[in-house]
């Protein structure tokens, strides 16, 4: 489970990049933070200081903590585009196993003899197939229930920050997408791709914590004919 001064990290960081304050902004008080997650200063200079080390935040002697009117680069959001966006979606669990891959060990920075959890969902729109995903999921950050009841994992990110408070949304990530031709026979069939001539979109994804550790690593197949990437900044 991450540490409490990192839950801290995280819900302060959502809510900045939410737009929740401005730059320039008078931040939370040490105070205010201890009171709200009960926790100690120590939790709470911790959580402030990797913040301030970000470039997010500043501190002024006698003043307080501010927003940082800096930036460090211009942010962007990805928005993927669907090609029905009124297309009624649903999540199916595949499947849900503990597995010791070496290939996926490496891609999670761990070492032989650890182990993660890898979760397969289908998202179909209007009863289409249009992306299969692989996710491994650090054992640490998994919950036994999913054993039992797959359904569980129908939303993996709204699972973890129920379970252990990081919002998988706003930490940091890296992405790579790529053509995927041909397509594995097993995701082919699972995407109900024509034939083996038609390709699809092969995406990678690390997610990080706070201290370079990685939570999760995905990788989605998703139908060509329903694959648009728009970038704005904001």
């Amino acid at each position: 489970m991450p540490l409490k001064y990192q839950q801290v990290e995280q819900f302060l960081l959502y809510q900045l990049k939410n737009g929740d304050f401005k730059e320039g902004d008078k931040f939370y008080s040490e105070a205010e933070l201890k009171k709200r997650f009960d926790v100690s200063s120590a939790t709470v200079i911790k959580a402030i200081n990797a913040l301030v080390s970000k470039g997010l935040l500043v501190r002024q002697q006698g003043k307080g903590t501010f927003v940082s009117r800096a930036r460090r680069g211009q942010l962007v959001k990805f928005f993927d585009r669907e090609k029905d966006n009124d297309a009624d979606e649903t999540v199916t669990v595949l499947s849900i196993k503990r597995e010791s891959d070496p290939r996926i060990l490496a891609e999670l920075k761990l070492t032989a003899g650890d182990s993660y959890y890898h979760i397969i969902r289908l998202r179909r729109a209007n009863t289409v197939p249009v992306q299969l995903q692989h996710t491994y999921l650090m054992a640490d950050y998994f919950n036994p229930i999913a054993l039992k009841k797959p359904t569980y994992y129908e939303s993996v990110y709204e699972r973890i920050r129920q379970d252990s408070g990081i919002d998988l949304f706003s930490t940091q990530i890296d992405e790579t997408t790529a053509i995927a031709f041909p397509v594995p026979a097993a995701e082919r069939e699972l995407l109900q791709l024509e034939n083996a001539q038609q390709p699809a979109a092969f995406i990678r994804r690390h997610s990080y914590l706070f201290d370079d550790t990685v939570i999760e690593y995905v990788e989605s197949y998703k139908r060509w004919d329903y694959f648009e990437i728009q970038i704005k900044t904001v």
